[in-house]
């Protein structure tokens, strides 16, 4: 083996989080999103019919209605962004979360299996599982990191030292997703898709009724 063979098999890997996917979208609809949120200001400044408008209080209400969860919701994928992370240094494993905190840390040796599976939610269903020796097993949506050095990571997994295998588990019910890794942790709105939905139903409706009252109260 080569001495830059060598080399690149022990240099470290860094995957940062990829928001590719939420953005998107996001930068897709931004006509829209304006276009909306300016006609809801306006429509609470001067009121329709015989609703009387709540004035520039309505104007601005109406607006941050809308900026609100926006700068909310891009402020947490800034965080992902800049916070999480899987690293695979001098032969150790390691996983932050989107707050920056450490999830896994095992030594490179410690893998024991790349799952490839598909859990029953709607959208995207393929995930890969990391099962490790000693800590739960890794659950891993492939879209929501950098593609390049994610590849590096799976082919350095496969490799000696940890010749971890790659198995096509395919799709699985949750009861058989939980027996095969047991400890792995999915997102509870995952899991619990229609709760998550009705919930979510009931937020929006509250957080509308909320913002067009306070209009006529400020």
């Amino acid at each position: 083996m080569s001495e830059e063979t060598s080399t690149a098999q022990h240099a470290s890997i860094k995957v940062r989080a990829d928001n590719s996917v939420y953005k998107t979208p996001l930068i897709g609809g931004a006509p829209l999103i304006v276009l909306g949120t300016l006609r809801l200001g306006l429509r609470l400044d001067a009121g329709r019919g015989t609703s009387p408008g709540a004035g520039w209080a309505g104007l601005i209400v109406g607006i941050l209605a809308v900026v609100v969860p926006f700068v909310w919701f891009a402020g947490g994928l800034a965080l992902r962004r800049a916070k999480a992370s899987i690293v695979l240094e001098d032969g150790t494993l390691s996983v932050r979360d989107r707050w920056g905190h450490l999830v896994r840390h095992s030594l490179e040796e410690d893998v024991t299996g790349l799952h490839k599976v598909r859990i029953p939610v709607e959208g995207h269903k393929d995930r890969v599982v990391i099962t490790l020796v000693e800590e739960p097993p890794l659950v891993l949506d492939t879209r929501l990191w950098e593609q390049a050095q994610l590849q590096r990571l799976f082919d350095r997994l496969t490799a000696p030292p940890a010749q971890a295998p790659v198995r096509e588990v395919g799709l699985v019910s949750w009861s058989d997703f939980r027996t095969r890794f047991p400890g792995a942790k999915v997102p509870w709105r995952q899991v619990h898709g229609w709760w998550f939905a009705a919930f979510v139903t009931v937020l929006v409706i509250a957080y509308i009724a909320f913002f067009v009252n306070l209009a006529y109260f400020v």
